[in-house]
């Protein structure tokens, strides 16, 4: 179970004040995303140290990846500059669209988790520009009804198809609950499905 400190929980809160919308990033379910994966990376990845987050938007997923590892080297990227320049207090940051980033240096994990956001032209040219012999970690959904979800998938078997998952280390999916159903009056419930890739060398 994560325990936040007073400097850490005061850090969140100035982050909201300057940026109203990151109070966003603290729905219950990105949340649980986001300790998701940490689980994940200290479990199967502890050794990680240099991580590029893609969509990181306002870095929640890297203070909580900062907090569970140790001697973190994360390099946040996001086309959202409000949200970069708030990264930047913490952490490298690159303002560019992800399938055009460089790779400088070699690092040791890259993550994206806003895979239902990508086109698949968009998802295969980030994907063909991670370095051979690099890990990666990928996030996606079935909820289908949210406008900007152009390419969710129906179960976990899709959704490792259509992102050419090769390598696999882990994959599995949690069950969330989604935007209130005011129709009927009840929770909507969707599902998350996050995997673990080697991508190899030829």
């Amino acid at each position: 179970m994560f325990k936040f400190d007073e400097d850490q929980l005061t850090y969140w809160m100035q982050g909201i004040r300057e940026n109203p919308d990151m109070i966003n990033a603290f729905w219950p379910s990105q949340i649980k995303s986001k300790i998701w994966l940490t689980d994940w990376v200290k479990s199967y990845l502890p050794s990680a140290k240099k991580i590029i987050i893609f969509g990181a938007w306002y870095g929640v997923l890297a203070d909580l990846l900062d907090i569970r590892l140790n001697n973190t080297k994360i390099l946040c990227n996001d086309i959202d500059k409000d949200a970069m320049l708030w990264c930047m207090r913490k952490y490298h940051t690159d303002n560019n669209r992800m399938e055009d980033f460089v790779y400088e240096t070699r690092v040791d994990l890259v993550i994206n988790t806003v895979t239902e956001h990508l086109t698949q032209e968009i998802y295969d040219k980030w994907y063909d520009n991670i370095p051979n012999r690099t890990y990666f970690i990928i996030q996606g959904n079935d909820d289908f009804n949210e406008p900007d979800h152009v390419r969710a998938t129906k179960n976990l078997e899709e959704f490792n198809k259509i992102n050419r998952v090769e390598n696999i280390l882990h994959t599995d999916s949690i069950v969330y609950e989604g935007p209130w159903n005011k129709v009927d009056n009840i929770p909507t419930y969707h599902e998350r499905f996050m995997t673990i890739g080697f991508k190899s060398g030829r």
